[in-house]
């Protein structure tokens, strides 16, 4: 069961939180332009989409849909797309410098993990 409350803790309290706080910094840049234009349009519903993939695959989760196996592929999958992610938004980060950045073995579940 360790992967299946990992991988529910991953996308619940990380990487939902990041889509949405992506979703409204592109909202505040349409806001300050006054429109959009299609290439925010189309990276807005893109990431809108990537919400409600994790948002779906969240609900598989609660309703026991998803195994252990499974769970571990998802979660290793999802944690090495985040780290590339993070490599390409900070160039000078050193590896050495923080080594359990992602060390998600020890986190505290409670009642407001189940807000989504």
């Amino acid at each position: 069961m360790a992967y299946i409350a990992q991988l529910k803790h991953l996308i619940q309290n990380e990487l939902i939180p990041d889509v949405e706080d992506r979703i409204d910094d592109i909202f505040e840049s349409i806001s300050t332009q006054k429109e959009a234009s299609p290439q925010e349009r189309a990276q807005l519903e893109d990431i809108q989409a990537l919400r409600d993939e994790y948002k779906e695959l969240l609900g598989e989760i609660n309703s026991g849909q998803i195994d252990e196996e499974e769970a571990e592929q998802l979660y290793t999958e999802l944690t090495s797309m985040r780290e590339g992610e993070d490599e390409e938004d900070d160039l000078y980060y050193d590896e050495d410098e923080d080594g359990d950045e992602d060390d998600y073995d020890e986190f505290d579940i409670d009642d407001e993990d189940d807000q989504y």
